[in-house]
This record gives C-alpha cells, sequence and structure tokens, in this order.
C-alpha cells in the first residue's frame, strides 16, 4: 500500500513550482511523485490556502494599521491622505478554450488581468483576478468591491487639512483609472501646465512607485508567474489568488526576496 504523501511535502512541492519555472514533469521527479499527482496537489494546495488564510491576510486596513499606512505614505512618500495605490498586471496564459479572442491583451499575448490595492508595506490589500486581457482597468474597478465599498465607507472618515482644503482618504492610479472623490491619478501635462500640478504629479508618481515594487517583489519570489501559466483560467486565479497570500505572509516577516 502506497504511503500518504505528508502535507509539509504538499506544501514544498507547491511553493517550489511557485518559486521556479521548471516544467511539471521536472518538479515530479524531484520530489519522486508523478506528474498528475504533482498537478493535482497544487490545487489542492491553492484552494486550501485561499480558504484558510485568505481573509487573515489580504484584508482593507483599519484603525492603527490603517493610520501607519496613511503616515508612511506622508512621511517617507511625500502624499498624505493615501492608503494605498492600485494597478493592474497581466499574467499570461494558454489560450482558453471558450472565448479567447477576449483574452488577448494589446500587446498580443493572452492574459488574466491581476487588479491589486496595495500598500507602503508592500503588502496586497485586495486582488481582483482573472477578468481578460482585453478588459480595461476601469471597467475592472467598477465591478470589483473597492468601488462598491466606497459607496459604503471603505475607509473611515479620516481627514486632513492640505492647503486650506480638507483631504479625505484616497487611493491612487494611474491614467487608465477614473478620477473619483477617493481615487486620484495624474493630471495631464503639456507645456503649459502650471508648476503646483507637475508636482503633485510628482509626488503621486513617487508614490505609485510602491506598487511598482510590490509586484517586482511578487514576481521576483515567485518567479512562475513571469511565464505563461498552461492551465485553464480557474486553475490561474487560485494560483495566483494563493501566490499573493504567501507573499504578504513572507513580507510580514520580512523573508528576502531572492
Amino acid at each position: 500500500m502506497r504511503k500518504a504523501v505528508p502535507t509539509r511535502k504538499k506544501l514544498a512541492m507547491t511553493l517550489f513550482y511557485f518559486a521556479s519555472t521548471a516544467e511539471f514533469r521536472t518538479i515530479a521527479n524531484l520530489f519522486g511523485v508523478s506528474r498528475a499527482f504533482l498537478c493535482n496537489c497544487i490545487k489542492d494546495v491553492c484552494c486550501a490556502i485561499i480558504k484558510n488564510l485568505q481573509r487573515r491576510l489580504i484584508y482593507i486596513p483599519k484603525d492603527d494599521e490603517l493610520k501607519s499606512i496613511l503616515e508612511t505614505y506622508k512621511e517617507k512618500w511625500g502624499f498624505p491622505t493615501c492608503a494605498g495605490v492600485i494597478d493592474g498586471t497581466h499574467i499570461a496564459i494558454i489560450a482558453p478554450k471558450e472565448d479567447h479572442t477576449d483574452y488577448v491583451n494589446r500587446k498580443g499575448y493572452h492574459s488574466v488581468v491581476m487588479q491589486a490595492l496595495v500598500d507602503c508595506k508592500y503588502l496586497f490589500r485586495d486582488v481582483v483576478i482573472g477578468w481578460p486581457g482585453s478588459v480595461h482597468g476601469a471597467r475592472i474597478l467598477s465591478n470589483s468591491t473597492i468601488d462598491k465599498g466606497n459607496d459604503n465607507n471603505l475607509f473611515p472618515d479620516i481627514r486632513e487639512s492640505i492647503g486650506g482644503q480638507v483631504v479625505s482618504i484616497v487611493i491612487l492610479g494611474d491614467p487608465a483609472y477614473p478620477l473619483l472623490p477617493w481615487l486620484l491619478k495624474a493630471y495631464p501635462e503639456n507645456v503649459y501646465t502650471p508648476q503646483s500640478q507637475r508636482v503633485f504629479n510628482y509626488r503621486l508618481s513617487r508614490a505609485r512607485m510602491t506598487v511598482e515594487n510590490t509586484f517586482g517583489r511578487w514576481k521576483g519570489r515567485f518567479r512562475r508567474f513571469s511565464k505563461r501559466l498552461d492551465m485553464e483560467v480557474l486553475g490561474v486565479v487560485n494560483l495566483i489568488s494563493a501566490s499573493c497570500i504567501v507573499h504578504n505572509r513572507c513580507e510580514l516577516q520580512r523573508n528576502e526576496v531572492l
């Protein structure tokens, strides 16, 4: 009778898959299991991570944690009342069997979009994964919990007076997003742009580096996502979701990115 594979080994195989770009067969041989077993193991471990850890590790900050984030964006990044930065990244996938043309992004390859709200600690605070690569960021936002949450006070009513204007908590986005009371983006720039708007744009761009850094740290930690994922879309969604949860755990434990 074949011995059951220990849970720790299943987790190790999944984390190795996240962190490497090796093929399924190579990883299966390395751990002494079949390719089919490895595939099923990764699916099961991802589902377990999502079920047991997602709400504990990916959430909108509140109270003292939120105040610490606001203070860091103000003091370190030069942008007050900022609770986070939102952006999207494309994850390459094999062409789906259904509606495959919807998944072709503007660069010409098949992908799913991962929209993320991150903070100054490089933590994922909200993730929306699985929209086809052709879908615009504004549409993804309008269908997200962030947009609906801001209609119901996603953040507490914390305000600060800046230059005689009372400003509430905001998040920052790039030009793909709409300008909203709680979402700021840069002013369009030309030769007539006032200096005050140029300074605003500089500070916003500097603060937005936190989302670029977060994506960079995530992909540096889990190189799998720099390569095309050859699996069905649901599997891709669960894989990315689980990796974001593990990323947050690593950042909280201050594990270095190799």
